[in-house]
């Protein structure tokens, strides 16, 4: 059974609710595969979660479908060799900040994490985190 504090940090997280046959209520994420390409279309209204497997350095589209305060992550998979991932920060676009100024490489063979928030008043996507070599 999940507590009141639990189930208020679901919906913060924006997090899709299931009712399951047991009556308790668990959480799952649609994991979006993107398309490898050279700039590879992302719709954020179709997850949270967009995994991309780059067979070469790639720059992520302006993504489609934004809504106020939704949080994606995208999970970049180094096919082949060391990738370096780039995002795209045209008009809607991605931002960063004076934390994260910019994404570096990705190990061949491994998993990086970038965390964004939909910034609806700049009308940016704010890239908040970066997790590498998983």
């Amino acid at each position: 059974m999940q507590t009141l504090e639990e189930l208020w940090y679901l919906f913060e997280n924006h997090r899709h609710l299931e009712y399951d046959r047991t009556k308790r209520l668990t959480t799952s994420e649609n994991v979006v595969t993107l398309v490898d390409g050279a700039t590879p279309a992302l719709n954020a209204g179709l997850g949270s979660i967009f995994y991309l497997s780059a067979g070469g350095n790639r720059t992520i589209a302006v993504p489609t479908n934004p809504s106020p305060g939704k949080k994606i992550i995208i999970r970049h998979y180094a096919s082949g060799g060391a990738r370096t991932l780039s995002l795209n920060t045209g008009a809607g676009g991605f931002r960063f900040g004076n934390d994260i100024v910019s994404l570096t490489a990705t190990t061949s063979g491994r998993t990086d994490y970038i965390g964004c928030i939909w910034n609806e008043i700049d009308s940016f996507w704010d890239v908040v985190a970066v997790s590498k070599g998983y």
